[in-house]
């Protein structure tokens, strides 16, 4: 399985404009998305895929993830894509429309011959978007596909439009929530898509962020730079979390220094599940600076 990456908020920024790709890169986000797909017209993708990989060879991104939204397995432009791209320079793929398990074997198989011969000992993750009906149905399933798959993303624009769902939060409270049982049952990431409407309004976006964090997402895809700050404040983990996080750690590993397997902290069973847990949440809070790597 992939290493756990933070992904609070991740900025998607189409890849045929170089100053935004330089604009993404600035901003205190987790991750940058340079984008091939939607967010670039098909007869801008050629400029598109060498303007991304003269950023990602010259841009300084300093702790940031790499990530490229390449088009749809089964497009014709996939190829294209695969080829141009510079992996040494990339860290994760964010793959569209993924409605089976075996568009993401496909993709698995073409980047470890890639990986084979381009880049011995790099190993790229996917982030599999799902978006329509059919791709939620078979969503525990393309969570399963691959060990290189690290994150669902839901795409709830493109699975409203086909549903005639509303972009509400009762609206997409179930397929929100199926998202994050196939994604929780595989042990991946679960990431939101984008507040869509009054994307300056920055209490709308951290009331539908508060949302997805307590339906169990673990971040946003963001589409302006307003969005960054109240994003990253809502799923940074609070002083509470925090200090409830270091009680389940220092109590479970004492625990199981001793030769238990499972802790008790204030009343509350701990096993490594919950253990588990408690460590990601300590793990964000340093990579936001609110915990000393010293303290946990």
């Amino acid at each position: 399985m992939s290493a756990f990456r933070v992904r609070r908020s991740m900025m998607m920024t189409p890849g045929h404009h170089a100053d935004r790709l330089a604009k993404a890169v600035a901003l205190d986000v987790d991750a940058v998305v340079f984008d091939l797909e939607d967010g670039v017209g098909p007869a801008e993708k050629p400029r598109a895929r060498a303007t991304i990989g003269e950023a990602l060879r010259a841009l300084a991104f300093g702790r940031k993830e790499r990530v490229v939204r390449v088009n749809a397995v089964g497009t014709p432009e996939i190829a294209a894509d695969l080829e141009a791209l510079p992996f040494d320079r990339i860290d994760a793929l964010f793959v569209p429309k993924v409605e089976s398990a075996d568009q993401l074997r496909w993709l698995s198989r073409r980047l470890d011959r890639i990986e084979a011969t381009r880049e011995p000992g790099r190993r790229i993750d996917l982030i599999a978007t799902v978006e329509t009906p059919r791709g939620l149905l078979n969503a525990l399933a393309i969570a399963d596909a691959r060990d290189r798959t690290s994150a669902l993303f839901f795409g709830s624009g493109d699975y409203a439009a086909e549903t005639g769902a509303a972009l509400t939060d009762s609206a997409l409270q179930v397929p929100r929530s199926l998202i994050v049982a196939a994604a929780a049952a595989a042990r991946r990431q679960a990431i939101d898509a984008a507040f869509f409407t009054a994307v300056k309004d920055a209490e709308a976006t951290r009331q539908d962020a508060l949302v997805a964090r307590q339906l169990g997402l673990s971040g946003k895809l963001l589409f302006h730079p307003n969005q960054v700050a109240v994003v990253n404040e809502v799923f940074t983990p609070t002083p509470d979390e925090i200090a409830r996080a270091e009680g389940i750690v220092a109590a479970f590993h004492k625990a199981t220094c001793s030769g238990e397997g499972t802790a008790y902290v204030d009343g509350e069973f701990v096993a490594l599940d919950i253990a588990l847990m408690a460590e990601r949440t300590l793990a964000i809070a340093r990579h936001a600076g609110v915990v000393s790597p010293r303290r946990s």
